[in-house]
């Protein structure tokens, strides 16, 4: 028994010293701790793991209440123990009388209050085994629930000739109808009293063995017969077992194709987690891929984050924590369309994928989990907790190509949502959207056109690093409108409507604009600044921005290729045609240069390379989040240098965060960084590039 916490409050050094001695002689395993009625505000925190409380009285009744209610405020769950020398009539005690009061004594003699002690510990002790006990049993219930219904080995539990239960895959096995009820029904798939447990002569039999004439607890190989007459050879296992008192016969069947025919709708154990019975994160990902292999991909993705979960873990019990993560992972079944897909990704994570729910349908499905949740009080009766989530929803498009790309978007979002307090959803479109945005279409597009004819655009600049070449200082152009008051407002509020109304075309031309004064600035100040612009498929499809880009150069007389224009990897596979020709005329016939971004998530090869006349890769800023511990994401940035040092094109890495993965980075000859850790985004250029110093 691990050591509890005896809290004393007003003994006095002596009685202290003595209750201290008896416990000790008393083999009791306790620690004594002596505070004073001011200590309960001051150190609430430090008795979190109290057991019990030794309250001594004091002669004023006022201040025995105070002292009674503060213990009762700060230690709910906590037996009080009152300690008085003065003699209570019954209707005294009752004052005190109390759920959390367990005994009212004198201290002397003290071994009675040690035996009070004693027995309130001890009890305490077998509550925990009892609860770890139960926890455990409905642990082991739930695992093998979840086994029952999720295996392809049938399973089925029998009594007086008559089904008590079945799972799915006993009726797939002898081809019986998914919505017949059997339960109570009479057993027709054993009903051949003179077959033989061998295999020989098999085909003489048309008929299944009987049940009676096969031994308990023994692997017999036996002839199935399903209802529409199909046979085949497979194992079977009979035991007898007590249900309810009643003598039962239970069968486990082997199904020959449960792991070789996914087209049959059989799915591997493997993809199942055992601790909830959803989905685990094997499946999430392979089935996202199945749905991409598609001819017209459609789906959308939602990760959803339980807020604050590390502090919840640290405050309670592991069997609490995998109750109520069950019980939220419930909640989202229940609150979900039937036909979504339900999974749980990680320790306080799950996904919900659809592809059935239009966008907007699915985004008031998340709505609807977000409320539900909210509204909800988990945990028992021990204690209840209020829990909210954050929610990440990325969609498929012609851009994502891969399962990794889709949750690396919607992890994305889900990160901001989490970022920004929690208990909302935000939805990935090039930089993560608030849902209540989504929604605001209207009022968005009249902030964007506002901002263009009232000038109230400001770009921001980040430093990249390029870790071996130091002559030119290189940064990176974020956008931001200013609202009435100069706050920034940022992307994630206006860049989806501003593609979705075209308006994005006249952003980029106004980052455009400024990037090219910028330059001819730095070189009036005889610097060399390379600023990294993003564009979208939008903007290049219309020839108006290259005869701005076009204009631009010649007035200001610049070195172009101090401008490279920042295009999304996943255009490539949009609009091949249309980006090579858009690259060929900035290349070619202005002498900038070119960034592919977002890469990591599909292939790159050489002839990509060759085709698209590619400057630098941008690694994308996923990769770089815990890098030093994820081999995968080491692996692919490795194949990423490999490939892009073959074809002498320069590779970035975003979202460098901290020195580690610096390091790292450098090590595995990534060209140059960008990230937090070297600087957040600012309106003014002073980022020192010379790393030696």
């Amino acid at each position: 028994m691990t050591k509890r916490t005896v809290l004393t409050v007003n003994l006095s050094t002596k009685e202290t010293r003595v209750l201290k001695q008896a416990l000790n002689n008393a083999d009791t395993d306790t620690n004594l701790t002596s505070v004073n009625i001011n200590q309960f505000d001051s150190n609430k925190n430090s008795f979190a793991e109290v057991a019990l409380i030794l309250v001594k009285l004091l002669d004023n009744e006022l201040a025995n209440d105070e002292l009674l209610q503060k213990a009762k405020l700060h230690f709910v769950h906590s037996p009080i123990i009152i300690i008085t020398e003065r003699e209570f009539e019954a209707g005294i005690i009752s004052c005190y009388d109390a759920k959390n009061v367990i005994d009212i004594r004198p201290f002397n003699p003290v071994f009675l209050v040690v035996k009070s002690i004693k027995r309130e510990i001890e009890s305490q002790h077998n509550k925990n085994l009892l609860h770890q006990l139960d926890s455990q049993f409905k642990n082991e219930t739930y695992r093998f629930d979840s086994f029952i219904r999720h295996t392809e080995d049938g399973v089925a539990l029998i009594h007086d000739n008559q089904y008590i239960t079945t799972n799915s895959a006993y009726k797939r096995i002898f081809n019986i109808p998914a919505d017949e009820n059997i339960v109570g029904s009479s057993v027709r798939e054993f009903s051949n009293p003179n077959s033989h447990t061998s295999s020989e002569n098999l085909s003489e039999r048309n008929l299944n063995t009987s049940l009676d004439t096969l031994p308990d607890e023994a692997v017999l190989s036996v002839l199935i017969q399903t209802r529409n007459g199909d046979s085949f050879v497979t194992t079977l296992y009979k035991t007898h077992c007590f249900v309810n008192d009643q003598l039962c016969t239970q069968i486990l069947i082997h199904n020959p194709d449960a792991w070789s025919n996914v087209d049959k709708g059989f799915t591997d154990l493997r993809t199942f987690d055992h601790e909830t019975g959803f989905y685990n994160k094997r499946f999430t990902v392979e089935y996202i891929d199945k749905e991409l292999t598609n001819q017209e991909p459609f789906g959308s993705l939602a990760i959803i984050l339980i807020d604050d979960f590390r502090h919840r873990r640290e405050q309670h019990s592991i069997n609490y924590i995998d109750e109520v993560i069950r019980s939220v992972g419930n909640l989202i079944c229940d609150a979900s369309s039937q036909n979504n897909i339900l999974a749980r990704y990680g320790d306080a994570v799950f996904t919900l994928f659809s592809n059935s729910l239009s966008r907007s349908d699915f985004l008031l499905n998340c709505q609807q989990v977000l409320t539900e949740v909210n509204n909800t009080l988990f945990g028992d009766d021990s204690q209840y907790i209020k829990l909210t989530l954050s929610i990440g929803v990325s969609f498929i498009d012609p851009r994502v190509t891969t399962s990794k790309q889709l949750i690396s978007q919607a992890d994305k979002a889900c990160d901001k949502a989490c970022a920004n307090g929690g208990n909302q959803i935000h939805v990935f479109d090039s930089v993560t959207t608030p849902l209540t945005v989504i929604i605001d279409e209207e009022k968005n597009t009249r902030l964007i056109q506002s901002a263009l004819k009232k000038n109230r655009l400001q770009p921001l600049y980040q430093p990249i690093v390029d870790l071996s070449e130091k002559t030119t200082e290189n940064y990176a152009v974020l956008l931001r409108i200013l609202d009435d008051n100069d706050v920034h407002i940022a992307p994630d509020h206006f860049i989806l409507t501003a593609e979705k109304t075209g308006l994005i075309s006249q952003l980029d031309e106004w980052v455009l604009s400024n990037t090219i004064k910028q330059i001819r600035e730095a070189s009036r100040q005889g610097l060399q600044r390379r600023f990294f612009i993003s564009v979208s498929n939008i903007t290049y499809r219309h020839t108006t921005f290259i005869e701005t880009l076009v204009n631009e150069l010649k007035f200001y007389n610049i070195d172009a290729s101090l401008l490279v224009f920042q295009i999304s990897f996943s255009d490539v596979k949009i609009e091949p045609a249309l980006l090579k020709n858009f690259i060929g005329v900035i290349k070619k016939e202005c002498g900038c240069q070119v960034a592919l971004d977002q890469i990591g998530f599909s292939q790159i090869t050489d002839t990509i390379l060759n085709d698209y006349s590619v400057d630098y890769l941008k690694i994308d800023g996923s990769f770089s989040q815990n890098l030093n511990n994820n081999e995968d994401s080491q692996n692919v940035i490795r194949e990423l240098v490999e490939v892009s040092q073959r074809n002498n094109v320069k590779t970035i890495a975003k979202s460098v965060e901290n020195a580690n993965t610096l390091a790292l980075l450098w090590n595995m000859g990534v060209n140059a960084v960008q990230g937090y850790f070297l600087q957040e985004p600012s309106d003014r250029m002073r980022f020192d590039f010379d790393l030696d110093h």
